[in-house]
């Protein structure tokens, strides 16, 4: 399968983030520190502006590409596992992403419609758990199982009375709850900026952390 040139740069995006962060210096000389519990920045929030790519539960098939935002609380900041190095909290998000729905919107091949493509938009509010593990002073992972509040919109243009007659727009919606779930990680360039990618269903992310 070719990738679309947004997931294309999506995907250099998020290997330059890896790559900027395995070159950081503090990287050069880390040790674990998973089994040092608490030895992990202590921070009340953390703001996570992204690129999304979403690839899966869009109507239509077809990939999407758009800007997100999540915002990440703990509540555990040692913890659940008090003998490990890790915290527990809530992540709350938004995601926004455009597209095309493939020929003939959802109706197979229909000659009434004018176009042979929809413009579909879609927004994403998932809400889940994160989890994360402190391997080192730069790098720590996470997984995050939850829900979302999917909200889809199309548009396409289609032939009012029959082929050959006006076009007119024909416009839906649907909104569902859908599961969710991301596993990823964070590459600290220092104790409060970052990059974070994240992979799973039914996206790809890459973007900045601030820890406040």
């Amino acid at each position: 399968m070719t990738l679309p040139r947004t997931a294309k740069t999506l995907l250099k995006l998020a290997t330059a983030l890896l790559l900027l962060a395995f070159a950081h210096p503090r990287e050069a000389h880390a040790q674990s520190i998973i089994k040092q519990a608490g030895n992990h920045p202590h921070y009340g929030v953390e703001l996570e502006p992204h690129l999304v790519l979403q690839y899966g539960g869009r109507w239509g098939g077809e990939e999407g590409f758009g800007p997100g935002m999540r915002v990440n609380i703990p509540f555990f900041h040692n913890g659940p596992i008090r003998q490990i190095n890790n915290n527990m909290g809530m992540t709350f998000g938004l995601d926004l992403t455009f597209g095309d729905a493939g020929p003939y919107c959802f109706n197979g091949y229909d000659p009434n419609f004018a176009g042979d493509k929809c413009n579909v938009t879609e927004f994403w509010l998932p809400v889940a758990m994160q989890w994360n593990f402190f391997l080192t002073k730069v790098i720590s992972v996470f997984g995050e199982p939850g829900f979302a509040i999917a909200h889809r919109r199309w548009n396409s243009e289609y032939y009012c009375n029959g082929n050959g007659n006006p076009v007119c727009d024909y416009d839906n919606s649907d909104t569902d709850v859908e599961f969710v779930f991301w596993g990823g990680g964070r590459f600290m360039f220092s104790d409060s900026i970052g990059a974070t990618v994240r992979v799973g269903w039914p996206s790809i992310t890459a973007g900045i952390n601030f820890l406040l």
